[in-house]
């Protein structure tokens, strides 16, 4: 296979055409990853340099390479790994500068962050060249939102995206050497709906090779109280959200700290004022409702696909899209979206295809940051 290296102004350096093997992990609504090991021959060494970019042959992402080792084996073979993370890894140089306050669509939301920090901002030192907002065609309806101080712009952006189900990519075109910010909502390819064609997978149809199921509520929680901030002079406000119902064992409860959220601030005339109480609950729930989903019940299917099976990976399946999940033996029918799409790569051109459909299981600093 050919892997074209680039620069970061998308300048085109060499073409890699041996390799050992290529992990291409692709995720709907975080920066993926790349793993990359390959012949050290002089080209080789000379092409793959730290924070060039990788892209696959005909593909609009690209990997920013941020480790690289070279080794010699007991058979005295030479190799050269590298390592790196999808371009949305550059909006992570960012942290929410200025405060956000707003009722809007979640798309308009991931955008502004994207524009006030990254290609537009106030300071033009904090401006990453070469890149521009797409287009975006979501429909959303508007909500309560409030910024944390200072928190990072990748992880704004994630658990926007994660509330709301909607990805989002950092594509580049190498024709007009050109970044851009999009954001995506996966097609619904689920058995019954009757607007797409759909995408079973199942043993049965021989589009699956191996897969794992799993299923975990270790993480889950039903309802949430959120507080706001904490004044000397005034109550502090608490709202409940997510299951106003749940009672019992089925009931599980989590605090949300939400002091950040300011509920006094300053006028124009320099005097204190409050937010109308209606408003800022709502912004506490908001909060609550983005928390809520790093605490949802996990629901995963792991699958190592077929690609020469009914369905065609990028064409009638992609990354994002919901689709449904069956295993007559084990008495299952989801309906899940993939989330997580690793491409690997060795000796033959047509790589194999590993898939997660629904929740990927959380990393360890996923879980240390839930335990806090």
């Amino acid at each position: 296979m050919e892997l074209y290296i680039y620069d970061n102004a998308l300048n085109l350096q060499g073409v890699v055409e041996k390799i050992t093997s290529l992990l291409w992990i692709r995720r709907y609504w975080a920066a993926g990853e790349f793993k990359l090991l390959a012949p050290a021959t002089p080209q080789n060494i000379e092409l793959l340099k730290m924070r060039r970019l990788v892209m696959l042959r005909g593909g609009d992402e690209a990997g920013e390479i941020r480790w690289l080792t070279l080794r010699k084996t007991l058979q005295g073979e030479e190799l050269i790994e590298v390592q790196g993370r999808f371009l949305p890894c550059w909006l992570g140089k960012r942290v929410v500068l200025d405060p956000i306050m707003i009722t809007a669509p979640t798309p308009a939301i991931m955008q502004r962050i994207v524009r006030e920090n990254v290609t537009a901002p106030r300071n033009p030192l904090r401006r990453i060249p070469n890149i521009s907002l797409g287009n975006v065609a979501i429909e959303r309806g508007n909500i309560d939102y409030q910024s944390e101080p200072y928190i990072n712009a990748l992880l704004a952006l994630q658990r926007l995206g994660q509330a709301s189900k909607l990805g989002f990519a950092l594509t580049a075109d190498v024709r007009v050497k050109q970044f851009s910010f999009t954001i995506y909502d996966g097609r619904n390819l689920t058995a019954g709906q009757v607007e797409n064609p759909p995408a079973v997978f199942a043993v049965e149809f021989d589009n699956v090779l191996e897969q794992q199921f799993t299923h975990s509520t270790e993480r889950l929680r039903s309802t949430a109280f959120v507080g706001g901030e904490d004044l000397p002079d005034h109550p502090r406000t608490v709202v409940e959200t997510g299951d106003l119902q749940a009672a019992g064992l089925a009931r599980a409860e989590v605090f949300i700290d939400a002091h950040d959220i300011a509920q006094r601030r300053w006028d124009s005339t320099g005097n204190f004022e409050f937010l109308p109480e209606e408003q800022y609950r709502a912004l506490l729930k908001q909060r609550g409702a983005q928390q809520l989903e790093l605490f949802a019940e996990n629901i995963t299917f792991s699958s190592r696909i077929n690609p020469n099976a009914n369905l065609r990976y990028r064409h009638d399946f992609d990354l994002g899209d919901r689709v449904t999940c069956l295993d007559r033996r084990w008495g299952l029918q989801i309906h899940v979206r993939i989330t997580e799409v690793t491409e690997v790569y060795q000796d033959s051109a047509q790589p194999q295809i590993e898939v997660t459909f629904g929740e990927s299981q959380p990393t360890l600093a996923d879980q240390i940051r839930l335990a806090q």
